[in-house]
C-alpha cells in the first residue's frame, strides 16, 4: 500500500515534509543522504529516504522484490495521513487519491471548510441584453454537506436565494457561517424545509439540523426586516436558532448600521467595521450601535479597520487632531486602540481585513486552523502590537 502511495506525485509531494516527524518509525536518516535528496525531484528524495532506511534497518525477514520499501505500522500511515490532511486542503485532496480507506481520513479535513459562490443562471450583457449560455443548477446534493463545518456562502450578481437554500439544507452540522444578509430568509426556508420533509415522510425531524452553529459572519450590511424571519425559529431539541449565536462579526456598515446584538441574547463575541461608523476623533466620540456596550453577554467587542482605508483616506487619519501625537500611520492606530479601551475595556481594535487580503481568504484561514480575529485582537493588547506591519510613514499617493 505503502509503494502506490509513493507512486502518487501529489502524496509525494506533500508527504515529504512529514517524513522528518516520523523518521524513527524508518529507520535513521543520513544527513548526507538528506542532503543530497534534497537536490532531486521530491519523489525522489522520499525514495531515496526510504530506500535508505530499509538499508539501515535490517528486515525481520527476507524483502520481497515485488515490494522494495519497509512495511510501516498501520497506525502509523494513519497518523501521517491526518497529519497531512490537516496540514493544507492540497495534502488533504492528495491523500483522497490513494485508496478508499484513505479517502475516507482525507475527507474530514477536505470538506471541513467550504465556499460556496453561486452565479446567476443567466448573464445579460450591457450592449445588446442578449442572454448568455445558460448554467443549470446542480440537480443532486451535495454527498459531503454533513462533513461541512464551516461555510462561506455567497451569491454573485442576481441572488438565488433557492441555490442557497439547497446548499443550507445538506450542512446540518455547520458551526460557523458566512453568508449575505439577504440569505438570512434562505437559512429560515432551510429550516422549514427540513422540517416539512419530516413531518411528510412521518418521522422525527432531523434533531442535528443547524444545532452546531454558533457563529455567524454577515459579509453585506443588514436591515432590521432581514432578520424577522429567525426570530423566534425554533430547532428540534426545543432552543432557538438566535439564542444559540454566541460570535458575529459585519464586514460591512456603509449603508446601514443596525446590528442584531439585541436578538442575540447570549451573544460574547461582536466585531464591527469602525470606519464605517462615522468615527470621528476630533470630537473624542465613539459611535457604536444603540445598545452594544449595554449588552450584559458580550465579552469582547472587536473594532475592525481596513488598512488600505486607514493609509489612503484622510478622513479617517487623526495626525492633525489636537492632542494626539500619531505623526505616523502605526502610531495613531496604537493611540486609536488605546483611546478605545479607555472607553470600555471589552473594546478591542485590530487591522482587518489587511491590504490585499481578501476578507473570504480570511475567514477561510481562521477556519482552518489560523488565529481567528478574536485571537488576533486579543494577542495584540497582550503583546502591545497594535500597529504591527503599518508603515512608518503615510504613503505619498494617499488622498489629502
Amino acid at each position: 500500500m505503502l509503494h502506490g502511495l509513493l507512486c502518487s506525485a501529489p502524496a509525494c509531494d506533500v508527504l515529504l515534509p512529514f517524513l522528518d516527524v516520523f523518521a524513527p518509525f524508518l529507520g535513521a536518516c543520513d544527513p548526507n543522504a538528506v542532503l543530497a535528496a534534497r537536490k532531486v525531484p521530491l519523489r525522489g528524495a522520499l525514495l531515496s529516504r526510504l530506500a535508505y532506511a530499509s538499508k539501515t534497518t535490517p528486515p525481520p525477514a527476507p524483502m520481497d522484490p515485488t515490494h522494495p520499501f519497509p512495511d510501516l505500522p498501520p497506525e502509523i500511515i494513519i497518523q501521517i495521513f491526518e497529519a497531512t490532511a490537516r496540514a493544507s486542503c492540497d495534502g488533504a485532496y492528495a491523500i483522497s487519491l490513494v485508496c478508499r480507506w484513505a479517502r475516507d481520513i482525507a475527507l474530514l479535513h477536505l470538506f471541513a471548510t467550504v465556499v460556496h459562490r453561486s452565479k446567476p443562471s443567466f448573464s445579460v450583457t450591457l450592449s445588446s441584453g442578449q442572454r448568455q449560455p445558460s448554467r443549470s443548477r446542480p440537480t443532486g446534493p451535495l454527498k459531503q454537506g454533513h462533513l461541512v463545518r464551516n461555510l462561506w456562502t455567497e451569491s454573485t450578481g442576481v441572488a438565488q436565494p433557492s441555490a442557497e437554500e439547497d446548499i443550507l439544507r445538506v450542512c446540518p452540522n455547520v458551526e460557523t457561517l458566512a453568508l449575505m444578509s439577504s440569505s438570512l430568509r434562505a437559512l429560515w426556508q432551510a429550516l422549514q424545509a427540513r422540517a416539512a420533509a419530516s413531518r411528510k415522510e412521518r418521522r422525527a425531524p432531523d434533531d442535528a439540523f443547524l444545532h452546531r452553529l454558533r457563529s455567524i459572519t454577515l459579509i453585506t450590511h443588514t436591515f432590521r426586516y432581514d432578520w424577522h424571519f429567525l426570530v423566534g425559529a425554533q430547532l428540534y431539541d426545543g432552543s432557538q436558532l438566535l439564542h444559540n449565536i454566541t460570535h458575529l462579526r459585519i464586514l460591512d456598515m456603509k449603508v446601514s448600521s443596525f446590528c442584531p446584538h439585541n436578538l442575540l441574547p447570549n451573544l460574547t463575541h461582536l466585531a464591527l467595521p469602525y470606519l464605517d461608523l462615522g468615527n470621528n476623533f476630533e470630537q473624542d466620540v465613539l459611535r457604536l450601535p444603540n445598545g452594544v456596550l449595554e449588552h450584559r453577554s458580550l465579552k469582547m467587542i472587536v473594532l475592525t479597520v481596513e488598512e488600505e482605508k486607514w493609509l489612503t483616506n484622510p478622513w479617517y487619519k487623526i495626525a492633525r487632531y489636537p492632542g494626539k501625537n500619531t505623526a505616523s500611520p502605526r502610531e495613531a492606530f496604537r493611540t486609536l486602540a488605546q483611546w478605545a479601551q479607555q472607553r470600555d475595556d471589552r473594546l478591542y481594535v485590530v487591522l482587518s481585513p489587511r491590504t490585499g487580503v481578501d476578507p473570504c481568504h480570511e475567514w477561510v484561514d481562521a477556519a482552518r486552523g489560523g488565529i481567528s480575529l478574536w485571537d488576533a485582537a486579543a494577542e495584540a493588547r497582550a503583546n502591545d502590537s497594535h500597529g504591527a506591519g503599518l508603515p512608518p510613514s503615510y504613503p505619498k499617493t494617499a488622498r489629502r
